[in-house]
């Protein structure tokens, strides 16, 4: 229900946006949703490689010009001191159904490749 109102609220408070306000709206949206998916998506990546992860990833996504491309970047450790890095580009503007995204994504382990793939999520 408070998501429900909080939605009613931005929509109304989008009508007085301009349109470049209303796009900035949409694409900080978009950066959000796809920095909550890499992060969990991305610890599932690492973990399907045989590497634990500590915590949660701490992820980064930046658009230039536009939610149909972003940066992402997730940071985060092993249980074994590992430093894991997550970095890509996210192509579909968004996080899609069963929590996936598209994209390029390279995931590192002490600076060693350990996996390369364009998707990130469990319905990859």
């Amino acid at each position: 229900m408070l998501l429900a109102c909080a939605g009613v609220a931005m929509a109304f408070s989008a009508m007085a946006c301009t349109e470049e306000q209303r796009g900035d709206l949409v694409d900080e949206g978009t950066e959000a949703v796809v920095r909550n998916v890499a992060a969990a998506a991305g610890a599932g990546a690492f973990e399907r490689e045989g590497v634990e992860v500590e915590g949660a990833l701490d992820c980064t996504a930046s658009s230039t010009g536009g939610a149909e491309r972003l940066q992402v970047r997730c940071t985060g450790s092993s249980t074994d001191g590992e430093e894991l890095v997550l970095e890509g580009e996210a192509t579909t503007g968004g996080a899609e159904p069963g929590n996936l995204v598209r994209g390029s994504f390279v995931g590192t382990v002490d600076g060693e490749q350990v996996f390369e793939q364009d998707c990130l999520g469990d319905a990859c």
